[in-house]
């Protein structure tokens, strides 16, 4: 199967999980969302991964899903997300994916994330400060290997 797997990263952990799958899968291209200029068409499957940052993906993800609709709503299409707070997931896939596309999906899962705040500039490191300062220390913030690996079987199923 030829795979297209477009990606937005703003500290590298949703570029490092997409690395993830690009090396597991055979036939399969991955490539930043900065430099999108493939023909979406060429492809079977097509995943795409975004971080979340206050509730929201990212506005490049967002714009390609708007602009690709049509495209997408007759492909196979995985997706997948990192956040910290991954309990929210679910929400998070509903407030910002097109329902019709969400309901179309292939798969969608969390990969969870990371918060590491030598990786946040400005506003965002301010956000992220006080955030990691207020948040329950027993949930520990990280990416969810075992999502991962079980996103990957399904994508080679």
């Amino acid at each position: 199967m030829n795979t297209l797997i477009i990606y937005a990263s703003k500290t590298g952990t949703t570029e490092k999980c997409a690395n993830q799958i690009n090396k597991q899968l055979t036939n399969s291209k991955m490539i930043n969302i900065l430099n999108q200029n493939e023909d979406i068409n060429r492809y079977d499957l097509i995943v795409i991964g975004t971080p979340i940052r206050m509730g929201m993906i990212d506005r490049r993800i967002k714009s390609f899903l708007v602009n690709n609709i049509e495209i997408l709503r007759s492909k196979k299409v995985a997706y997948f997300i990192c956040c910290g707070f991954s309990e929210n997931w679910k929400s998070y896939y509903e407030q910002n994916i097109p329902k019709d596309l969400l309901d179309s999906a292939y798969i969608y899962d969390t990969f969870g994330g990371e918060m590491d705040i030598q990786k946040q500039k400005g506003f965002d490191k301010f956000i992220t400060k006080i955030v990691s300062k207020n948040i329950d220390k027993s949930k520990e913030i990280k990416i969810l290997n075992e999502n991962i690996t079980r996103f990957i079987k399904l994508l080679e199923s």
